[in-house]
Formats: structure tokens, sequence, C-alpha cells
């Protein structure tokens, strides 16, 4: 069956702590003390991430699981890629590139299970795919490269942003959010072939979830650090382990992961300043 809207995705699985990226942009993450046990797998869509035709890195870098110095024998992680038809996801699913993943453990000579990552506090596989997109979407291409303003100014705008987005997100005005966030909507519909039915049922999602008037995680500089990503284009902070500065707070003790919100900033231009994107 022919593909006239193609539906790019990953298929990560972390089995230790973990991120995976698409051109220098974090995708899937798997981090904090979610890590101590079990794996997170998933589909990722990437077509927002892509941005237009041509060739894009794919890479997934690993790290120690909560509370290890080093990487284990068990730890691993694997990317398949898959490719769809928009409208026929189920019937046109398809792989478009080999799976990519970590070294398999085996037994040494001791008869004892080892793996060639065992002891490092880091591993990276990685790829390069090309692909080919029915548009160019206008993300971050063209903004500023933020690694070269200064860090502690860059890091103090960057908080005055998030603090801004989480006094919105605390009062739960859903439809303020859903304003500053307008850029990364239009980016996404375009992305990912959105009618306006789609774009409603996904404005209502976040009004509902909005409304559960669920705990938000306070946000301190101290807790906080700088993330560049996209080549220098895209900023973010992150808690000092790794997992959003914004989240829902949930009952982890009962498997509940707190709800993180994907923040990533840009600046088109010093006169508009960072914007969500």
């Amino acid at each position: 069956m022919q593909i006239n809207k193609p539906y790019f995705e990953l298929y990560p699985s972390i089995n230790c702590s973990g991120v995976v990226l698409v051109d220098d942009v974090p995708v899937f993450k798997f981090l904090g003390k979610d890590t101590k046990d079990g794996l997170m797998d998933g589909p990722v869509p990437i077509n927002h991430i892509l941005l237009n035709s041509g060739k894009h890195k794919v890479s997934g870098k690993m790290y120690p699981r909560f509370g290890n110095k080093t990487l284990i024998e068990n730890d691993g992680m694997s990317i398949n890629f898959n490719v769809s038809d928009f409208d026929n996801w189920k019937e046109t699913k398809q792989k478009f590139m080999p799976e990519i993943k970590s070294p398999d453990a085996y037994f040494d000579q001791n008869n004892k299970i080892t793996s060639k990552i065992k002891g490092l506090t880091f591993f990276e596989i990685g790829t390069e795919i090309e692909i080919e997109l029915p548009f160019v979407l206008d993300g971050w291409q063209k903004s500023i490269d933020l690694s070269k303003i200064d860090n502690d100014k860059l890091f103090q705008e960057v908080f005055n942003k998030y603090v801004e987005v989480h006094s919105i997100i605390k009062s739960h005005n859903a439809s303020k959010f859903l304003n500053i966030s307008k850029e990364k909507e239009d980016l996404q519909s375009q992305a990912f072939y959105f009618d306006d039915k789609r774009k409603e049922e996904i404005r209502q999602s976040i009004f509902n979830l909005f409304n559960q008037k669920l705990k938000i995680l306070p946000i301190n500089k101290q807790d906080l650090k700088l993330e560049l990503w996209g080549y220098g284009k895209l900023v973010t902070l992150v808690r000092n382990d790794g997992t959003s500065a914004i989240q829902f707070e949930r009952d982890i003790d009962k498997g509940k992961r707190n709800i993180e919100f994907d923040i990533k900033l840009h600046m088109r231009s010093k006169e508009k300043g960072l914007t969500i994107i």
C-alpha cells in the first residue's frame, strides 16, 4: 500500500537509564528513580523533530541505573524504526531501517554472564537515517545559537520562562497554557497531518488533565540545570536527576510515574525572546 502521509516513529526499549535523541533532540527518556528497576519502551513519533527530508542522526545514550555507578551485564538498549501512512497506519506499518542495539550479554570463560558494557559509566549506540517528508517545518533551524550566550545569563532567562509556565500550570489555566504553546501546536499539527477535529481532541485532553488539579512539583534554581539541544538551538531545564523540571506529582510507590511536561524553548530573535516550540 502506498504511503502518502509518512508517519515516522522509533520504538526504543531501555533497560537501564537512558536517552534517545534525533538530531541532538531528546525524544525518549528513562531517568531518575524510575530506573532503579524494570525497563521502559514504547513508540515515539518523530516527524516533528525531523522537520524536513534528508539525513538525520539517531542516537541512544546509556547510563547506569539509579543507585548504580556503572552499567551492568543485564543493562541494554535497542531502537527499532517504523514508518506507516498516517491514514492507514495499521495496514502500512513497516520497518524502514534495521534495529540498532547495545552488545548482547554472553558467558565468559568462567561460565558467568558478562557484557562489553559492564563497568562502563556510559555507552552510546547510533545510526543515520534518510527519509522523505511531504513538507518542510518552520522549526528551530534558523533560530539563534543559544550556546553563544553567556551561560549564567541564559540560565536566568530560561528559568524566568519556566517560572511563567509553572505558574500557569499550577493555576490549572489550560487556555493560557495552550496559548503560550501555540507555536508548538502549529508545528506538531503540520508534522502529523492533524485536522480540526484532531486538534480539538488534543486541546480537550489538556483541559481534562488540568481539570484533575494534580499537584505540581515546585521549581527551585538549586534543583535545576540547563541543557542545550538541537545543536545549540534548543534549551531546557531539567532536575538534577535528568527528569523534566515541570512535573505533575503522582504516587510513584503505587507505580504511577509523574507526568512530565516536555518544555523546549528556542529564540527566533532577541526581540521575540524565548518561546515554546
